[in-house]
């Protein structure tokens, strides 16, 4: 069998490495094409925060400021816009109403606040709460839950499995009637319903079936 000449043979190896090390080059600026691209989408789309949390504060000086946070500040700045802060006083028809569960602000001013560990099992719900947690265990269940609401219950029941414990504290107010969700109602739904799995089918996976106290 003929063998090209040595000189030939080099001369090719020369032109594959240099045809790999341009095909990285064109790699490389396309990823940093995309990069700015990504960056400027970001840029146009995102948008600093018109509500802080020192603008809420003003209005409620001596609720936690993670109460603050976890509860009041997204709801504050949601895109949707229909919302800002302060809430208005009489509530009428504003979208602040439904949040604040129809009270004003000037009685949310006086409510304290203290973390504690307690069952957080569906007959200790408040009705409302329940009415909220079974609409969004029937809609899982039958496959008709939309995708934001999916993908919130989804974090919620995979961080519970995971860890036996809720990613952040829900956010309660104590009702006569059990616990009003004020903030957490997607988390509290997953929990309600790992609640219902047999551990039997989680623990050979190696995931937790949360414990019915938790923190709030």
């Amino acid at each position: 069998m003929a063998l090209p000449p040595a000189h030939v043979v080099k001369r090719a190896e020369q032109l594959e490495r240099a045809f790999a090390h341009r095909e990285l080059i064109v790699r490389h600026q396309q990823r940093r094409v995309e990069a700015i691209e990504l960056a400027e989408i970001l840029k146009k789309k995102w948008r600093p925060p018109e509500v802080s949390l020192a603008d809420i504060k003003r209005y409620l000086p001596h609720w936690p400021d993670a109460v603050i946070e976890l509860w009041l500040f997204y709801l504050a700045n949601r895109s949707a816009g229909d919302t800002g802060w302060p809430p208005p006083e009489p509530l009428g028809n504003h979208a602040w109403a439904a949040i604040l569960g129809y009270r004003p602000l000037s009685w949310w001013r006086e409510v304290s606040w203290k973390r504690e560990t307690t069952d957080c099992g569906f007959a200790n719900l408040c009705q409302g709460t329940k009415v909220i947690v079974a609409q969004i265990l029937m809609e899982k269940a039958s496959g008709t839950i939309d995708e934001e609401t999916g993908r919130r219950f989804k974090r919620g029941a995979d961080y519970l499995m995971k860890n036996g414990v809720f990613e952040k504290p829900l956010v309660a107010i104590r009702l006569p009637d059990g616990l009003s969700i004020l903030d957490g109602n997607h988390r509290i739904s997953a929990f309600c319903g790992l609640q219902e799995t047999p551990a039997e089918l989680l623990e050979p996976r190696g995931l937790k079936k949360p414990a019915p106290e938790q923190d709030l």
